[in-house]
């Protein structure tokens, strides 16, 4: 699989992750649902993540032509040398051999050996210390990101479960502390299909109360369902 298709791959990911999750943040604020600030916290912090992966893979494009480029600028050195070594060798074995030609081709190898040599070392350096800070630049870019992001959608999501706390009751405090988010919603529900007021008001009366341990108690009908208007027949 190309680079090209799977990073088309991740960011197709995302984007369904992210509608999957701004569906059910709707769905949920729709009931009442307490889960709908930790899943706006959650998109958000997908929507970060995203956008530092997309800066990561846009820099790490840019540090790659520029690795390229190096690579490049060395073979050019390397050839340059490697010319110039050539030249040395070649204008030393014919001012040597006018002299001795033994002399001279012992001279000739021992030059070539040692440009060699020399242009070897010099490649194996540069390679080496181009790949080191590439790999550093790139560890401590991921590193960055993803602590920016983390940091980004935390901060994020706990200011607004912070806000909902808040902006609750005591009673519904208390109702999620010892029943849960399904005990919440279910008191929401009763509360919202029963006038409470008007119901302890008729129904709280003569023998629909009781005492018992200094306390009272009343027998009340509710609603568990909403209300529908009956359609009117003509």
């Amino acid at each position: 699989m190309s680079e090209a298709v799977a990073q088309a791959e991740t960011e197709a990911a995302i984007r369904a992750a992210q509608a999957e999750l701004d569906r059910a943040e709707q769905l949920a604020r729709l009931d009442n649902d307490p889960t709908a600030q930790t899943l706006h916290a959650l998109r958000v912090f997908l929507t970060s993540t995203a956008a530092v992966i997309a800066d990561q893979r846009r820099y790490l494009t840019e540090h790659r032509l520029h690795i390229d480029r190096d690579f490049n600028a060395v073979r050019q050195a390397r050839d340059s040398l490697v010319d110039i070594a050539n030249q040395t060798v070649k204008a030393a074995k014919a001012e040597v051999e006018a002299a001795h030609a033994d002399v001279a081709r012992r001279v000739a190898a021992s030059i070539a050996g040692s440009a060699e040599q020399r242009l070897a070392a010099l490649s194996r350096w540069v390679w080496w210390r181009t790949l080191t800070i590439g790999s550093a630049l790139a560890i401590v870019i991921l590193a960055v990101g993803f602590g920016l992001g983390y940091w980004r959608g935390n901060a994020a999501g706990y200011d607004q479960a912070a806000t909902a706390i808040q902006a609750s009751g005591p009673v519904e405090r208390a109702v999620l502390s010892a029943q849960g988010p399904a005990g919440l919603d279910q008191w929401h529900e009763l509360m919202h299909d029963n006038g409470i007021l008007d119901t302890m008001k008729t129904d709280c009366t003569g023998g629909n109360i009781a005492h018992q341990d200094g306390r009272t108690a009343c027998h009340l009908w509710l609603w568990t369902t909403p209300y529908v208007a009956s359609a009117a027949h003509g």
